[in-house]
């Protein structure tokens, strides 16, 4: 939409810079992605579930340890040898003691899992929460660019008023002047100054109050960004076109139809540890030692050992554990589908009140627009009667005041405006390119 701008609009404020630079949305926008602690808190967490991924997933590497053991017994274990065995009678033991006192083992074991249920089943979801933690960093990314946004525009909402405020005084000093020269003529009341006067100092008071309501913004768009360098924003707000923006989905939805898949995740290991063992494989080699100390049948040999082989485990029964771990998954996954659909209506409801919102903003700027060039056409020609004496100082102030009063509707329409658009580009995920 192309605005009729208004001379006061083309004002243009001429100041000593009492905050620094300025700084584009742009600018203020890449800071804050630089340097927010919740953007980093994010990421570090997205970090943080890459680096469990890696560590989960490397349980399917086989692992390589090496053992070693000595023991010198003491006592030798005991053995009941049947009698039976040299001819004597069943059912009779005699005590023996087998073996060496010295014993020295050392091997190297490999094991390697070939199957686990549980294990494939958390590395899968480890990447499922991969994908939801990186939607939450581009929800953080999104919330940072709505809330800097909001500060921005309130800031040069501020300053423009601002800009209103200080050409009103400007022109209200103009007529003062005007009116004391009348006076020393005798041809103006001395009150009529004095009225004058007052409204100059309100109108300084009001300045100063929107300065330090200013610097306070300031403070902090300043944390927000994290930036040292004292800055200030653009000065002049810019209307936009009535847009219309593609529904690009929503990530809190996503996010649930990824906790879902979760759920499922875990009700496929479950049921497949019900029916599959776990399956691993198992390899070591190394030497056995046994010596014996006693002279004159002093010794100590070394022998080679090695097995390879797989180990499985299957629960027979486990009490109907993993019956009830499913009947709870399956609720969650019920809780997680209701959610699904409470947030899809509610977003498709604050849309379309989005989408009432900003063409009633729009065409509320438009309005505005007539109503602050009708103030102003009202407020010259009341300012020329007064110089030709037609009408009181009491009436051009009245004109004046609907003259700022018309100002500052239009700068808060359009804001309004700006943060409707800004509200529907958040709710349909066109909010930043992060």
């Amino acid at each position: 939409m192309k605005l009729v701008i208004t001379n006061v609009l083309i004002l243009i404020f001429v100041s000593s810079n009492l905050y620094g630079q300025t700084w584009t949305l742009e600018q203020c926008v890449d800071s804050a992605y630089a340097n927010n602690t919740r953007i980093a808190i994010a990421e570090n967490n997205q970090g943080l579930a890459a680096l469990k991924y890696k560590e989960v997933k490397s349980y399917l590497l086989p692992k390589v340890s090496v053992n070693g053991e000595y023991k010198y017994f003491i006592e030798l274990p005991y053995q009941l040898m049947p009698l039976s065995v040299f001819g004597g009678p069943d059912g009779q033991f005699k005590e023996a003691q087998f073996g060496v006192p010295h014993n020295i083992n050392a091997n190297v074991l490999l094991q390697a899992p070939i199957y686990s249920s549980a294990l494939m089943g958390n590395i899968n979801k480890l990447e499922t929460t991969q994908n939801i933690l990186e939607l939450e960093v581009q929800k953080t990314y999104d919330q940072v660019y709505f809330e800097i946004s909001n500060i921005y525009r309130n800031a040069q909402l501020l300053k423009s008023q601002m800009i209103f405020i200080d050409a009103t005084i400007v022109n209200t000093q103009r007529v003062k002047n005007n009116i004391e020269l009348l006076v020393a003529e005798k041809l103006a009341n001395q009150n009529d100054v004095k009225k004058l006067e007052l409204k100059v100092s309100t109108l300084q008071s009001y300045y100063s109050t929107l300065e330090v309501r200013l610097q306070q913004i300031y403070n902090g768009l300043q944390l927000l960004t994290g930036s040292n360098v004292t800055f200030e924003v653009e000065e002049n707000i810019l209307m936009i076109d009535l847009m219309k923006y593609a529904d690009n989905g929503n990530k809190d939805i996503d996010i649930v139809k990824l906790e879902q898949e979760i759920i499922n995740i875990d009700l496929k290991s479950l049921k497949r540890s019900k029916y599959l063992p776990d399956v691993g494989l198992i390899m070591a080699y190394g030497i056995q030692g046994l010596g014996y100390d006693q002279s004159p049948n002093e010794f100590l040999n070394f022998y080679p050992i090695g097995y390879a082989g797989v180990r499985f485990s299957y629960p027979l029964f486990n009490g109907t554990v993993t019956n009830k771990k499913i009947e709870q998954k399956q609720v969650q996954l019920e809780n997680l589908k209701l959610k699904e659909g409470l947030i899809q209506d509610a977003r498709q409801v604050e849309i379309a009140n989005a989408i009432l919102k900003l063409e009633n903003a729009f065409n509320n700027v438009e309005l505005s627009e007539q109503q602050i060039e009708l103030a102003q056409s009202i407020y010259i020609q009341e300012e020329k009667k007064h110089k030709e004496g037609l009408i009181s100082i009491n009436d051009l102030l009245i004109a004046q005041n609907e003259l700022i009063q018309n100002q500052q509707n239009y700068l808060q329409r359009i804001a309004e405006f700006l943060a409707s658009d800004l509200v529907l580009k958040k709710l349909t995920n066109n909010i930043s390119n992060k």
